[in-house]
C-alpha cells in the first residue's frame, strides 16, 4: 500500500523568527496561570465552627478497637486453678472486632422494649439510607451496626434521640462489650449559651468555655452567624452521674446553660417533665421507721 503525505513548504527564517515568538508568549502565559491560584477566602464564621478534630474518638474512645490489641500480657491478671487461656492473634483480634467499628450500643432510659419494636421506631426515627442490623446484648441492651458510614456518623453526631417518651442513650461499641457489667455513663448532648457576649465567640475560647461541661465534640454551624440569634451552641458529652451544670462563670460574666432536648429529662425513669430529684415514677425506698 502506499502512502501520500502532504509536505509543507520550508518557512522563511522570518516566518521561523515570528514563530518561536509566539510559542514562548503562550508558554509564558500559560505557566504564569498554573503558578496562580486564586486564594480562597475563609470567612470568620468557618474559622469559628465544624467538628473539633479527633474529639469523637477521644471522647467516646473509639480508638480501643485497634489500641486494646496492643495490651501487654503483664497487664493481664494471673490465672488462677481451674482457668485456661485462650491466646488469639492480633491480626485475629482485629478481623473480628472489624464489622462491629461502626456499631452503637443503645439503651431506652426507664423502659424495658421489645426488639421488634426498637428497630421499628429506630428505622422511623433515623431513616437510615442503608440497613439496620440490631442484635439484643441482653439488661435492655441492644447493638445497632450500620451498613453505612454516614448512617452511623449522623446517629452518633445527631441527638438527642427518643424512643417515644423515653431517652435514649448511645455510645459506641466497644471490646469485651458485657451487660450485666455495662452502664452507660456518658452521652453527647447539644447546650446553648444564650446572649454569650461577642468577644467570646473564638473557636478556642467557646472549646474552653464548653470543656468545663463536658468534652466539646462539635460547634454548631450556626454558631455567631447571625441567622439564629444571639447564642452559641456546642455538642457535648455529658456525664449522667453527675448533676447537670446550668451555669458558668467567665471573668465577670455568669452565662446561663441550657440543654437541648434533656433540660427537664430524668435519668431515672428516662421521661421528661420533671428530673431524677422529683421523679415520682421511681421506686423509692422505705423511709427509716416506716
Amino acid at each position: 500500500m502506499n502512502l501520500e503525505f502532504a509536505l509543507e513548504p520550508p518557512r522563511s527564517i522570518e516566518e521561523e523568527d515570528a514563530l518561536g515568538r509566539s510559542v514562548k508568549k503562550f508558554k509564558e502565559s500559560t505557566d504564569a496561570k498554573q503558578s496562580f491560584q486564586p486564594r480562597v477566602p475563609v470567612s470568620y464564621k468557618d474559622t469559628l465552627l465544624g467538628d473539633i478534630p479527633g474529639a469523637y474518638e477521644q471522647a467516646f474512645k473509639l480508638d480501643l478497637v485497634r489500641d486494646d490489641v496492643e495490651d501487654s500480657d503483664s497487664e493481664l491478671e494471673p490465672l488462677i486453678e481451674g482457668m485456661a487461656d485462650v491466646k488469639l492473634s492480633k491480626e485475629t483480634l482485629l478481623r473480628i472486632r472489624e464489622p462491629w467499628s461502626k456499631a452503637l450500643i443503645v439503651k431506652v432510659f426507664g423502659k424495658t422494649v421489645g426488639y421488634n419494636y426498637l428497630t421499628f421506631k429506630l428505622n422511623a426515627l433515623w431513616n437510615p439510607a442503608a440497613k439496620l442490623d440490631c442484635v439484643h446484648l441482653g439488661r435492655d441492651f441492644y447493638l445497632i451496626r450500620f451498613n453505612c458510614v454516614d448512617d452511623y456518623d449522623k446517629v452518633l453526631k445527631g441527638g438527642p434521640w427518643f424512643v417515644g417518651e423515653h431517652f435514649l442513650a448511645i455510645r459506641p461499641w466497644v471490646p469485651y462489650f458485657k451487660a450485666s457489667e455495662a452502664k452507660l455513663s456518658s452521652v453527647a448532648v447539644w447546650v446553648r449559651f444564650p446572649e454569650l457576649p461577642i468577644e467570646f465567640y473564638d473557636r478556642s475560647v467557646l472549646k474552653e468555655i464548653g470543656s468545663v461541661i463536658g468534652p466539646v465534640l462539635r460547634i454548631d454551624s450556626y454558631t455567631a452567624s447571625g441567622t439564629r440569634g444571639s447564642y452559641a451552641r456546642l455538642c457535648v458529652q455529658v456525664d449522667l452521674e453527675k448533676p447537670l451544670i446550668n451555669a458558668v462563670r467567665i471573668g465577670k460574666c455568669k452565662q446561663t446553660v441550657l440543654y437541648e432536648g434533656i433540660s427537664t429529662l430524668c435519668f431515672s425513669c428516662g421521661r421528661l417533665g420533671h428530673t431524677q430529684g422529683n421523679c415520682c415514677y421511681s421506686i423509692k425506698p422505705c423511709e427509716k421507721g416506716a
